[in-house]
């Protein structure tokens, strides 16, 4: 897969001070961007069956599917 640049992850383009910034530090800026969205869909996804555990276990795939996870 190919990396994605920061404008690209930013979805516009970046402010002024972090466009300044040397590529190869952007591309770093860029990769700490990447890991911290995966950080947190890991972390919302645990979130999310956790709280499976407080709906009764026969119910839980209805659950799971209709909140789609």
């Amino acid at each position: 897969m190919a990396e994605r640049t920061l404008a690209e992850q930013l979805g516009a383009e970046p402010p002024t001070g972090v466009a300044a910034l040397d590529p190869a530090h952007q591309q770093d800026l860029a990769d700490a961007l990447r890991a911290a969205r995966r950080r947190q869909a890991a972390a919302l996804a645990k979130a999310g069956n956790d709280a499976l555990k407080f709906v009764p276990a026969l119910l839980r795939p209805a659950v799971r599917k209709a909140v789609g996870l």
